[in-house]
């Protein structure tokens, strides 16, 4: 089973980015971690990404417009997003071409390992 793709965990929570980082670490992933969205934009450039993991409140855009910009820079690449709230408004806006989940916090590390396992098809 290989498990050698690269996933970007985009969370400005330190706390809970390290936490999935670790749990999808374990898991044999390589994680790009980033903390914001123009450290998110540094850490991908020209690199290959299997699958991106967002949180939609961020201090300077939110996930759902970074998620518009990565289906330009990464076509195809999936998207989950993680959110301790989700409003209809928010809802409607999501781009299900692209966007393949939802994790609304807290969620379990066993639900978001088998999800990232579902998603990347191991």
């Amino acid at each position: 089973m290989e498990k050698n793709k690269t996933i970007l965990v985009l969370e400005n929570l330190d706390s809970f980015m390290e936490i999935m980082s670790a749990a999808l670490k374990n898991q044999g992933y390589r994680i790009i971690p980033a903390a914001s969205v123009k450290e998110a934009r540094l850490m991908i450039k020209d690199k290959t990404v299997d699958l991106a993991i967002l949180d939609m409140k961020l201090p300077e855009e939110t996930g759902l417009e970074y998620s518009k910009e990565l289906k330009k820079t990464h076509p195809g690449l999936p998207v989950i997003f993680c959110t301790g709230y989700m409003d209809q408004a928010s809802m409607s806006e999501i781009d299900s071409t692209q966007v393949v989940d939802l994790l609304i916090k807290p969620f379990p590390l066993p639900e978001l390992k088998k999800r990232v396992q579902e998603i990347l098809g191991i």
